[in-house]
């Protein structure tokens, strides 16, 4: 179940960063991963579900263009587009980072974003009871 609607994302999350093509499927990512950390226990009806699915797709945007993009780098070659990391103009030179270098930025800036998924659904989620694993904790 998808928690939150592209309409939902502009009107009331205030959200600008993705477009309503890709939404569906962002929001269904975010959906997939509340549903994972609730333990299957959120509602629609819940405000702070429908933000929390908001915030986290745009988090998922960002982990998709970090994957594309060390993708692109692994694939791409010296001088066929890959990435320039210096140039000089006296004396000219130019010398690129190779795709391998790119990709693993890439693939870390990815990596990072996955783990701020957990800090962004607790923004919204700590005070709705939905992180409850159960248990007692000693103090």
């Amino acid at each position: 179940m998808v928690y939150a609607d592209y309409d939902f994302y502009c009107n009331e999350y205030f959200g600008q960063a993705i477009e309503e093509a890709d939404f569906p499927r962002l929001a269904l990512h975010a959906s997939q991963y509340i549903d994972y950390i609730t333990q299957g226990r959120a509602r629609p009806c819940m405000e702070e579900v429908k933000m929390c699915c908001c915030a986290l797709a745009e988090q998922y945007q960002t982990i998709e263009t970090a994957q594309a993009l060390a993708q692109k780098s692994l694939s791409a070659g010296a001088g066929d587009g890959a990435e320039v990391q210096s140039e000089t103009v006296g004396s000219w030179s130019r010398s690129y980072r190779s795709g391998g270098d790119s990709a693993q930025a890439a693939s870390q800036a990815a990596e990072a974003g996955r783990s701020v998924l957990l800090d962004t659904a607790r923004r919204y989620l700590t005070n709705t009871g939905l992180l409850y694993r159960g248990g007692r904790r000693f103090w």
